[in-house]
């Protein structure tokens, strides 16, 4: 059981090359043996994300985009150190079907840069003829959908604006940039109430829970975090879920395995919760 101490904060964001919006290539798809000739769209979008990160696609590169993440303190580092003796490096690995970290860096490397590191991810890429078998078309239209995460002192609309202006003084003014959706990280001291009375339920059921300085995820805890309220947030709960996101996520309704709860138990673990939670305010 881990109790995450905040989050990353996320920006998603649609970026769009068409030759309409261009003033060049084609305003719908055409025959590829134009390609002689014709600029393609589709080209023009996979230059510009190129631009985002490293050669190795790790690093982001967006003038001004990470200039505010701030970096791990003593205290978080010591924390992951911790942690990383206590979680499982092959079981991390095989649960994400994954051989190897970036750079081939130690456990206790990953951890860090899951926790401290800004990200620029791609979540798809669309564009053109994409069914069985070939269609020899050179698009009208590309589509990219990004995902921006965010650490601690970034924000979400400055993050959308470096991403922007990055564009359009590298040439790319003409794609479009669509927000879907973000918001801020998010962060919680490990001696607020709430952490420590989470760390006191799990404890009675017999659980030591390792602490980690935030979740490497996104959810918007800023709203309680943040202006103008400034209080304590965290997930908890007992239970057992995975695979977040894929097709196969999954949550214990009725466990057959008296070490992990099911949904009644996970109900029962938050009146717990409450009720310690007053007791200690």
């Amino acid at each position: 059981m881990v109790i995450d101490l905040g989050a990353k904060g996320v920006v998603e964001v649609q970026l769009t090359s068409s030759g309409e919006k261009w003033g060049r290539g084609p305003r719908r798809d055409i025959h590829s043996s134009n390609k002689a000739r014709v600029d393609s769209p589709a080209w023009h979008l996979v230059e510009a994300l190129a631009t985002l990160v490293s050669p190795d696609g790790n690093d982001p590169a967006i003038e001004g985009f990470a200039a505010k993440a701030r970096p791990l303190s003593p205290a978080e580092k010591k924390m992951i150190a911790d942690a990383a003796q206590r979680l499982s490096e092959a079981e991390a690995k095989k649960a994400m079907g994954v051989e190897h970290w970036i750079h081939d860096v130690s456990w206790q490397e990953a951890l860090e840069m899951l926790m401290s590191r800004p990200t620029v991810n791609i979540e798809g890429l669309v564009g053109g003829y994409t069914g069985p078998g070939g269609k020899t078309i050179l698009p009208g239209k590309a589509v990219a959908k990004l995902d921006f995460r965010l650490v601690p002192d970034m924000k979400a609309d400055e993050a959308l604006a470096a991403l922007k202006a990055h564009l359009a003084k590298r040439g790319f003014g003409d794609i479009e940039v669509h927000m879907s959706g973000g918001y801020d990280p998010n962060s919680t001291p490990s001696d607020a109430p709430l952490i420590r009375t989470q760390q006191v339920v799990y404890r009675r059921g017999g659980i030591d829970p390792v602490m980690l300085p935030r979740s490497a995820g996104s959810w918007p805890g800023y709203v309680f975090t943040g202006e103008p309220l400034h209080l304590a947030a965290g997930h908890f709960g007992l239970g057992h879920g995975s695979g977040a996101h894929a097709p196969d996520e999954y949550y214990v309704i009725e466990s057959s395995n008296p070490k992990v709860q099911g949904m009644d138990g996970a109900v029962r673990s938050y009146v717990d919760y409450l009720y310690a939670l007053g007791s200690m305010s």
